[in-house]
């Protein structure tokens, strides 16, 4: 018998795929041809802008530069750009030493992740939050701690934000994970919440990790950055991602916002995990940041598609608030739950829930994959099709919870 040596603690910490469980019964339906609505994955239907596409059209394979190494810092004509489009969210960056470029939003988001944790170091993470951003903060050898947050803001806006992290800071907290608007509920943090949770960030000496991927896409109130208030700038690290300001997710690129010191050893993280970006990458995600307009036309679809999902659920035994931002809504079953009793409901109804939705051709994220305590929820992505095809997956989602209710496969 093949015996291999043991992996990692580390990796054995990180959790599976968010659809780990129901992917096989995936895979059978997808091998038999059926057309199914990826309402699970957060990613957008928009085309990229022209530019974008133009300038990946235009790459010239007798241009040598694309099969040569690239700077590690990323091209400078990139990080100025990044700096101009951070600038009118309110940053003055400087593009030279604060603009770190990564594969992603999750490799920048490791670089800078990695330059300031040591292994045990606790993160205090806002709850519900980006799936992948345990796994990552755990990478880095740190011991992410949920904070259940966004939920309750929207069930008590006067909640004090600042109070409910001091409550779970310990002896080993290093840092504050926060996203504004959140994924996946959409929750945009006010500026008078982000006071107070800046000044629990100053009263301990706490990093403030900052994912502000979506801060294009506000429909209630106003995107604030909490490193535009007093005495933040060095000590928060703020998050974007090319993937969801500019629909260019398989292009791979994000980046962090952060003080000089996070980005020079940002810098010698990523250059030992990646080298260089992608140049040619580089050179789509230039093109796309000229485009101011592309931004302001997809909240307005975006906004669109929130509201006609949002009507679509209304009614139903789903409780769903309405997302001030972002691309989702966070819909909780737990009534449905609730009024079938626990002997139809089962065990897990939640799973038995999604499992007749996949069934049905529909696919949503379980709420685990977001934190703790969110077993009868899931997220809806509004935008991963148009808008006619999201609500079609709704109606199938629907459809299976009815057929749950009564008992039925």
């Amino acid at each position: 018998m093949r015996r291999t040596p043991p992996l990692s603690s580390t990796a054995a910490r990180i959790k599976p795929p968010v659809f780990a469980e129901l992917q096989s019964r995936i895979d059978r339906l997808a091998s038999r041809g059926t057309e199914l609505v990826p309402l699970q994955i957060g990613d957008t239907w928009l085309a990229p802008p022209e530019a974008a596409s133009r300038a990946l059209g235009a790459t010239d394979g007798s241009d040598t530069s694309i099969y040569r190494y690239g700077a590690t810092a990323g091209l400078p004509a990139l990080r100025e750009a990044i700096a101009q489009v951070v600038r009118r969210h309110g940053l003055d960056v400087d593009a030279e030493a604060e603009v770190l470029v990564g594969n992603g939003g999750t490799h920048a988001l490791f670089c800078a992740g990695r330059a300031v944790l040591d292994a045990g170091d606790e993160v205090l993470m806002a709850s519900p939050y980006w799936p992948l951003a345990p796994g990552i903060f755990t990478s880095c050898g740190a011991l992410p701690i949920d904070v259940a947050l966004t939920q309750r803001l929207y069930a008590d806006d006067s909640l004090d934000a600042g109070a409910i992290f001091a409550a779970a800071i310990g002896p080993r907290t290093k840092a504050i994970y926060l996203i504004s608007p959140n994924n996946p509920d959409g929750k945009v943090l006010s500026r008078q919440q982000l006071e107070r949770i800046a000044a629990v960030a100053r009263e301990h000496d706490l990093w403030v990790f900052s994912d502000e991927v979506y801060a294009d896409t506000v429909f209630e109130g106003e995107h604030v950055s909490i490193a535009t208030l007093p005495e933040m700038r060095d000590r928060t690290i703020v998050l974007h991602s090319m993937s969801k300001s500019h629909a260019l997710a398989g292009c791979r690129i994000g980046f962090a916002i952060a003080p000089p010191p996070v980005v020079v050893s940002g810098r010698r993280i990523s250059t030992h995990s990646a080298f260089n970006v992608s140049v040619v990458m580089q050179r789509a995600a230039l093109a796309a940041l000229g485009d101011d307009a592309f931004p302001r036309a997809a909240k307005a679809t975006y906004r669109d598609a929130r509201d006609r999902v949002l009507k679509a659920l209304a009614g139903s035994p789903v409780k769903v608030h309405r997302a001030d931002g972002a691309t989702y809504l966070f819909a909780d079953f737990a009534p449905a739950f609730e009024a079938m009793g626990p002997e139809r409901a089962g065990p897990r109804p939640l799973i038995a829930l999604l499992e007749r939705a996949v069934d049905r051709g529909v696919l949503l994220a379980p709420g685990d994959a977001f934190g703790t305590g969110y077993d009868t929820c899931a997220r809806i992505c509004t935008t991963a099709v148009p808008v006619e095809r999201v609500l079609v997956g709704i109606e199938r989602l629907l459809d299976a919870l009815d057929a749950m209710r009564a008992g039925k496969p």
